[in-house]
Protein backbone atom coordinates (compact mmCIF):
# COMPACT_ATOMS: atom_id res chain seq x y z
CA UNK A 1 0.00 0.00 0.00
CA UNK A 2 1.48 3.72 -1.01
CA UNK A 3 1.28 6.04 1.56
CA UNK A 4 2.07 9.65 1.21
CA UNK A 5 3.54 11.55 4.31
CA UNK A 6 2.08 14.88 3.72
CA UNK A 7 0.36 17.29 5.92
CA UNK A 8 -2.92 15.11 5.51
CA UNK A 9 -1.11 12.40 7.05
CA UNK A 10 -0.29 13.84 10.29
CA UNK A 11 -3.70 15.43 10.60
CA UNK A 12 -4.87 11.64 10.97
CA UNK A 13 -2.01 10.98 13.37
CA UNK A 14 -2.74 14.02 15.57
CA UNK A 15 -6.49 12.82 15.35
CA UNK A 16 -5.96 9.34 15.89
CA UNK A 17 -3.78 10.43 18.85
CA UNK A 18 -6.18 12.73 20.43
CA UNK A 19 -9.16 9.95 20.03
CA UNK A 20 -6.93 6.91 21.64
CA UNK A 21 -5.64 9.28 24.74
CA UNK A 22 -9.51 10.20 25.27
CA UNK A 23 -10.44 6.78 25.50
CA UNK A 24 -7.45 5.71 27.38
CA UNK A 25 -7.21 8.52 29.78
CA UNK A 26 -8.57 6.75 32.81
CA UNK A 27 -6.59 3.84 32.29
CA UNK A 28 -3.13 5.86 31.44
CA UNK A 29 -4.04 7.83 34.89
CA UNK A 30 -4.63 4.25 36.37
CA UNK A 31 -1.05 3.66 35.97
CA UNK A 32 -0.11 6.64 36.69
CA UNK A 33 -1.78 6.25 40.23
CA UNK A 34 0.37 3.15 40.78
CA UNK A 35 3.27 5.25 40.82
CA UNK A 36 2.94 8.81 40.09
CA UNK A 37 0.54 11.63 40.87
CA UNK A 38 -2.40 10.09 39.32
CA UNK A 39 -2.21 13.06 36.07
CA UNK A 40 -0.52 11.49 33.17
CA UNK A 41 -4.23 10.45 31.23
CA UNK A 42 -5.76 13.16 32.13
CA UNK A 43 -2.95 15.78 30.93
CA UNK A 44 -2.63 13.93 27.86
CA UNK A 45 -6.77 14.00 27.00
CA UNK A 46 -6.42 17.74 27.62
CA UNK A 47 -3.28 18.98 26.07
CA UNK A 48 -4.06 16.68 22.73
CA UNK A 49 -7.91 17.27 23.10
CA UNK A 50 -7.12 21.35 22.93
CA UNK A 51 -4.01 21.43 20.35
CA UNK A 52 -6.78 19.94 17.95
CA UNK A 53 -8.67 22.87 18.07
CA UNK A 54 -6.02 25.12 17.88
CA UNK A 55 -4.39 23.50 14.56
CA UNK A 56 -8.38 23.49 13.34
CA UNK A 57 -8.17 27.62 13.80
CA UNK A 58 -4.55 28.23 12.58
CA UNK A 59 -3.72 25.28 9.59
CA UNK A 60 -0.53 24.76 9.69
CA UNK A 61 0.89 23.87 5.88
CA UNK A 62 3.52 21.81 6.67
CA UNK A 63 3.76 18.52 8.61
CA UNK A 64 6.94 20.09 9.88
CA UNK A 65 4.69 23.12 11.22
CA UNK A 66 1.79 21.35 12.26
CA UNK A 67 3.93 18.80 14.29
CA UNK A 68 6.15 22.32 15.55
CA UNK A 69 2.59 23.89 16.29
CA UNK A 70 0.94 20.75 18.64
CA UNK A 71 4.35 20.51 20.65
CA UNK A 72 4.18 23.97 21.30
CA UNK A 73 0.46 23.92 22.29
CA UNK A 74 1.59 20.75 24.36
CA UNK A 75 4.07 22.51 26.39
CA UNK A 76 2.65 25.95 26.90
CA UNK A 77 -0.29 24.59 28.15
CA UNK A 78 0.06 20.82 29.83
CA UNK A 79 0.53 20.63 33.13
CA UNK A 80 2.82 17.65 34.93
CA UNK A 81 5.51 16.19 32.80
CA UNK A 82 3.43 15.29 29.85
CA UNK A 83 3.78 18.90 28.09
CA UNK A 84 7.54 19.73 28.15
CA UNK A 85 8.11 15.84 27.30
CA UNK A 86 5.94 15.22 24.54
CA UNK A 87 6.50 18.89 23.31
CA UNK A 88 9.45 17.60 23.04
CA UNK A 89 8.89 14.87 20.76
CA UNK A 90 6.60 16.62 18.34
CA UNK A 91 8.54 20.01 18.77
CA UNK A 92 11.90 18.12 17.57
CA UNK A 93 10.36 15.81 14.70
CA UNK A 94 8.90 19.01 13.76
CA UNK A 95 12.47 20.92 13.61
CA UNK A 96 13.80 17.78 11.31
CA UNK A 97 11.19 17.96 8.87
CA UNK A 98 11.42 21.16 8.16
CA UNK A 99 9.35 23.47 5.38
CA UNK A 100 9.08 20.72 3.09
CA UNK A 101 5.49 19.44 1.91
CA UNK A 102 6.00 15.72 1.81
CA UNK A 103 8.31 13.67 4.11
CA UNK A 104 10.36 11.36 2.46
CA UNK A 105 10.26 8.44 4.63
CA UNK A 106 14.27 8.45 5.45
CA UNK A 107 13.52 11.60 7.21
CA UNK A 108 10.78 10.30 9.28
CA UNK A 109 13.40 7.75 10.76
CA UNK A 110 15.38 10.60 11.33
CA UNK A 111 12.81 12.90 12.99
CA UNK A 112 11.73 9.97 14.96
CA UNK A 113 15.49 9.42 16.37
CA UNK A 114 16.36 12.99 16.63
CA UNK A 115 13.01 13.20 19.13
CA UNK A 116 14.19 10.29 21.42
CA UNK A 117 17.68 11.82 21.76
CA UNK A 118 15.90 15.50 23.29
CA UNK A 119 13.84 13.22 25.96
CA UNK A 120 16.42 11.47 26.50
CA UNK A 121 18.84 15.03 27.09
CA UNK A 122 15.49 16.58 28.42
CA UNK A 123 14.95 13.99 31.39
CA UNK A 124 18.88 12.30 31.81
CA UNK A 125 17.26 9.11 30.52
CA UNK A 126 18.21 6.31 28.88
CA UNK A 127 16.87 2.72 27.72
CA UNK A 128 16.12 0.71 30.97
CA UNK A 129 15.68 3.35 33.14
CA UNK A 130 11.28 2.73 33.07
CA UNK A 131 10.46 5.96 30.78
CA UNK A 132 8.81 6.76 27.68
CA UNK A 133 12.27 6.33 26.09
CA UNK A 134 11.85 2.47 26.71
CA UNK A 135 8.85 2.67 24.26
CA UNK A 136 10.19 5.54 22.20
CA UNK A 137 13.52 4.17 21.39
CA UNK A 138 13.30 0.70 20.17
CA UNK A 139 10.29 2.73 17.74
CA UNK A 140 12.65 4.35 16.38
CA UNK A 141 15.25 1.76 15.84
CA UNK A 142 12.62 -0.78 14.52
CA UNK A 143 11.47 1.81 11.83
CA UNK A 144 14.90 2.55 10.75
CA UNK A 145 15.73 -1.25 10.55
CA UNK A 146 12.86 -2.04 8.53
CA UNK A 147 13.27 0.51 5.99
CA UNK A 148 17.23 -0.43 5.58
CA UNK A 149 15.65 -4.36 5.16
CA UNK A 150 13.87 -2.86 2.00
CA UNK A 151 10.47 -2.71 3.52
CA UNK A 152 8.08 0.22 3.15
CA UNK A 153 6.61 3.29 5.26
CA UNK A 154 3.70 0.89 6.49
CA UNK A 155 5.52 -2.03 6.87
CA UNK A 156 8.16 0.46 9.04
CA UNK A 157 5.88 2.22 11.08
CA UNK A 158 4.32 -1.33 11.31
CA UNK A 159 7.42 -2.66 12.96
CA UNK A 160 7.77 0.55 15.23
CA UNK A 161 4.31 0.59 17.09
CA UNK A 162 5.26 -3.60 17.67
CA UNK A 163 8.52 -2.11 18.91
CA UNK A 164 7.35 0.01 21.09
CA UNK A 165 3.91 -2.18 22.99
CA UNK A 166 6.86 -4.35 23.49
CA UNK A 167 9.16 -1.30 24.98
CA UNK A 168 6.35 -0.60 26.79
CA UNK A 169 5.52 -3.71 28.25
CA UNK A 170 9.33 -3.86 29.00
CA UNK A 171 9.01 -1.58 31.47
CA UNK A 172 7.13 -3.88 33.99
CA UNK A 173 9.86 -5.90 35.71
CA UNK A 174 12.13 -2.37 35.58
CA UNK A 175 12.38 -0.30 38.85
CA UNK A 176 12.59 3.01 37.79
CA UNK A 177 15.67 5.32 37.98
CA UNK A 178 14.32 8.66 36.66
CA UNK A 179 10.93 10.80 36.99
CA UNK A 180 8.60 10.04 40.13
CA UNK A 181 8.52 6.69 40.22
CA UNK A 182 12.29 6.38 41.20
CA UNK A 183 10.96 8.04 44.43
CA UNK A 184 9.26 4.66 44.97
CA UNK A 185 12.56 2.50 45.08
CA UNK A 186 11.95 -0.88 44.35
CA UNK A 187 8.29 -0.51 44.78
CA UNK A 188 8.04 0.38 41.32
CA UNK A 189 9.00 -2.81 39.99
CA UNK A 190 5.52 -4.68 38.87
CA UNK A 191 4.39 -1.40 37.12
CA UNK A 192 4.00 -0.69 33.60
CA UNK A 193 5.52 3.02 32.98
CA UNK A 194 2.52 5.57 32.05
CA UNK A 195 4.37 7.43 29.92
CA UNK A 196 5.85 4.08 28.01
CA UNK A 197 2.18 3.10 28.15
CA UNK A 198 0.96 6.32 25.97
CA UNK A 199 4.48 6.97 24.56
CA UNK A 200 3.13 2.95 22.52
CA UNK A 201 -0.09 4.31 21.85
CA UNK A 202 1.48 7.53 20.13
CA UNK A 203 3.43 5.75 17.65
CA UNK A 204 0.97 2.98 16.99
CA UNK A 205 -1.76 6.13 16.06
CA UNK A 206 1.22 7.26 13.39
CA UNK A 207 0.93 3.55 12.07
CA UNK A 208 -2.89 3.47 12.23
CA UNK A 209 -2.58 6.91 10.10
CA UNK A 210 -1.48 4.98 6.93
CA UNK A 211 -5.57 4.22 6.74
CA UNK A 212 -6.44 7.19 4.62
CA UNK A 213 -9.57 6.45 5.83
CA UNK A 214 -9.63 8.30 9.07
CA UNK A 215 -10.67 11.83 9.88
CA UNK A 216 -8.19 14.55 9.79
CA UNK A 217 -9.74 16.00 13.00
CA UNK A 218 -11.01 14.36 16.26
CA UNK A 219 -14.89 14.95 16.21
CA UNK A 220 -14.82 14.63 19.76
CA UNK A 221 -12.83 17.70 20.62
CA UNK A 222 -15.46 20.30 20.65
CA UNK A 223 -17.33 18.00 23.25
CA UNK A 224 -13.85 18.17 25.76
CA UNK A 225 -13.40 20.93 28.41
CA UNK A 226 -11.12 23.36 26.87
CA UNK A 227 -7.37 23.20 28.50
CA UNK A 228 -6.00 25.69 30.54
CA UNK A 229 -2.46 26.90 31.34
CA UNK A 230 -1.55 25.15 34.48
CA UNK A 231 1.53 26.58 36.82
CA UNK A 232 2.32 29.00 39.48
CA UNK A 233 4.97 31.07 39.22
CA UNK A 234 6.85 33.57 41.72
CA UNK A 235 9.10 36.43 40.47
CA UNK A 236 11.13 38.87 42.18
CA UNK A 237 10.33 42.27 41.88
CA UNK A 238 7.37 42.07 40.13
CA UNK A 239 7.42 44.23 37.02
CA UNK A 240 5.17 43.79 33.73
CA UNK A 241 6.57 43.67 30.55
CA UNK A 242 5.18 43.66 27.49
CA UNK A 243 5.03 40.45 25.41
CA UNK A 244 5.82 40.41 21.92
CA UNK A 245 2.92 40.01 19.21
CA UNK A 246 2.19 36.73 18.12
CA UNK A 247 4.42 35.28 15.88
CA UNK A 248 7.48 38.04 17.09
CA UNK A 249 10.28 37.01 18.62
CA UNK A 250 11.18 38.78 22.39
CA UNK A 251 14.34 40.88 22.37
CA UNK A 252 16.38 39.47 24.92
CA UNK A 253 19.27 41.19 25.17
CA UNK A 254 18.42 43.54 27.82
CA UNK A 255 21.03 46.11 28.36
CA UNK A 256 21.84 46.35 32.00
CA UNK A 257 19.76 48.82 34.55
CA UNK A 258 22.25 50.59 36.45
CA UNK A 259 21.80 49.19 39.60
CA UNK A 260 20.01 46.13 38.24
CA UNK A 261 20.09 42.84 39.89
CA UNK A 262 19.93 39.21 39.12
CA UNK A 263 16.21 38.19 38.00
CA UNK A 264 15.14 35.21 40.41
CA UNK A 265 11.97 32.95 39.36
CA UNK A 266 10.26 30.33 41.53
CA UNK A 267 8.37 27.71 39.56
CA UNK A 268 5.75 25.74 41.57
CA UNK A 269 3.17 23.58 41.01
CA UNK A 270 1.25 24.98 43.68
CA UNK A 271 -0.31 28.65 43.91
CA UNK A 272 0.07 28.19 47.98
CA UNK A 273 3.57 26.85 47.80
CA UNK A 274 5.14 29.51 45.55
CA UNK A 275 2.96 32.25 47.20
CA UNK A 276 4.57 30.78 50.73
CA UNK A 277 8.10 30.76 49.81
CA UNK A 278 7.77 34.22 48.12
CA UNK A 279 6.04 35.69 51.62
CA UNK A 280 9.11 33.93 53.14
CA UNK A 281 11.38 35.79 51.09
CA UNK A 282 9.76 38.70 51.10
CA UNK A 283 10.15 39.00 54.97
CA UNK A 284 13.51 38.52 54.83
CA UNK A 285 15.05 40.70 52.33
CA UNK A 286 12.54 43.48 51.79
CA UNK A 287 12.33 42.62 48.27
CA UNK A 288 8.74 42.61 46.59
CA UNK A 289 7.80 39.19 45.22
CA UNK A 290 4.01 38.60 43.00
CA UNK A 291 3.44 37.91 39.67
CA UNK A 292 1.32 34.54 40.76
CA UNK A 293 -1.18 33.60 37.98
CA UNK A 294 -4.41 32.14 38.27
CA UNK A 295 -4.43 28.12 38.12
CA UNK A 296 -4.23 24.75 39.00
CA UNK A 297 -1.16 22.14 39.93
CA UNK A 298 1.01 21.79 37.15
CA UNK A 299 3.59 24.14 35.34
CA UNK A 300 3.00 26.10 31.99
CA UNK A 301 6.03 27.11 29.70
CA UNK A 302 4.38 30.18 28.99
CA UNK A 303 3.76 31.50 32.40
CA UNK A 304 7.36 30.55 32.87
CA UNK A 305 8.88 32.41 29.97
CA UNK A 306 6.88 35.55 31.12
CA UNK A 307 7.87 35.65 34.78
CA UNK A 308 11.87 35.24 33.26
CA UNK A 309 10.94 38.51 31.48
CA UNK A 310 9.57 40.34 34.51
CA UNK A 311 12.35 39.38 36.42
CA UNK A 312 14.85 40.44 33.56
CA UNK A 313 17.24 43.37 34.19
CA UNK A 314 19.91 42.38 31.99
CA UNK A 315 22.50 40.82 34.51
CA UNK A 316 20.82 37.11 34.47
CA UNK A 317 18.11 35.30 35.61
CA UNK A 318 18.41 32.15 37.83
CA UNK A 319 15.30 29.80 38.09
CA UNK A 320 14.23 27.71 41.03
CA UNK A 321 11.42 24.33 40.54
CA UNK A 322 10.54 22.50 43.34
CA UNK A 323 9.99 19.30 41.46
CA UNK A 324 9.37 17.02 38.58
CA UNK A 325 8.00 18.82 35.56
CA UNK A 326 8.71 22.16 36.73
CA UNK A 327 12.50 21.04 35.98
CA UNK A 328 11.74 19.58 32.37
CA UNK A 329 9.81 22.73 31.68
CA UNK A 330 12.47 25.20 32.55
CA UNK A 331 15.15 22.73 31.08
CA UNK A 332 13.57 22.77 27.68
CA UNK A 333 13.43 27.09 27.90
CA UNK A 334 17.06 25.87 28.69
CA UNK A 335 18.02 24.03 24.91
CA UNK A 336 16.49 27.31 23.40
CA UNK A 337 16.97 30.61 25.24
CA UNK A 338 16.29 32.74 21.92
CA UNK A 339 13.44 30.74 20.14
CA UNK A 340 11.84 31.01 23.47
CA UNK A 341 12.40 34.34 24.27
CA UNK A 342 14.43 34.67 27.21
CA UNK A 343 18.17 36.27 27.98
CA UNK A 344 20.76 34.06 26.87
CA UNK A 345 22.52 33.85 30.53
CA UNK A 346 19.44 31.90 32.19
CA UNK A 347 20.48 29.55 34.57
CA UNK A 348 18.41 26.51 36.74
CA UNK A 349 19.49 26.25 40.20
CA UNK A 350 20.19 22.86 41.68
CA UNK A 351 18.92 23.77 44.99
CA UNK A 352 15.94 22.68 47.81
CA UNK A 353 13.27 24.83 46.85
CA UNK A 354 12.51 27.32 50.73
CA UNK A 355 16.72 27.19 51.26
CA UNK A 356 17.26 28.14 47.69
CA UNK A 357 15.29 30.47 46.80
CA UNK A 358 16.24 32.34 50.13
CA UNK A 359 19.64 32.17 49.34
CA UNK A 360 18.99 33.68 45.83
CA UNK A 361 17.51 36.85 46.63
CA UNK A 362 19.46 37.79 49.38
CA UNK A 363 22.15 37.49 47.31
CA UNK A 364 20.78 39.24 44.75
CA UNK A 365 19.32 41.74 46.45
CA UNK A 366 22.83 42.54 47.56
CA UNK A 367 24.34 43.29 44.13
CA UNK A 368 25.43 39.69 43.53
CA UNK A 369 26.14 38.14 40.61
CA UNK A 370 24.74 35.42 38.72
CA UNK A 371 27.71 33.45 39.59
CA UNK A 372 27.64 34.31 43.07
CA UNK A 373 23.65 33.66 43.01
CA UNK A 374 24.14 30.27 41.90
CA UNK A 375 27.04 29.75 44.60
CA UNK A 376 24.78 31.17 47.26
CA UNK A 377 22.42 28.01 46.18
CA UNK A 378 25.18 25.17 45.78
CA UNK A 379 25.71 26.05 49.44
CA UNK A 380 21.96 25.86 50.58
CA UNK A 381 21.69 22.40 48.82
CA UNK A 382 25.01 21.20 50.87
CA UNK A 383 23.70 23.16 54.05
CA UNK A 384 23.03 20.10 56.53
CA UNK A 385 20.26 20.51 59.16
CA UNK A 386 21.13 17.59 61.59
Amino acid sequence: MSVTLDTAFFRRFLARATQVFVAEAAHLTDLDAAIGDADHGANLKRGFTSAGRVIADEAPATPGALLTAVGMHLTNTVGGASGPLYGTVLRRMGKVLGEDPVVEPPALGKALTAAVASVRRLGDSAPGDATMVDALAPAAEAYTSALADGGDVVAALDAAARAAHQGAEATVPLQARRGRASYLGERSIGHQDPGAASSAMLITALYEATDTGLPEVFEGAEAEEEATSEGETAAAPATQSPQPAAGEKADVKKEPKENGRVGVVLVSHSRDVAASTADLAKALVLSLIGGLPDGGIGTSAELIRRAIADVDEGKGVVVLCDMGSAVLTVKEILADPAGNGVPEDLRIADAPFVEGAVAALVTASVGGDADMVTAATDDARGYRKV
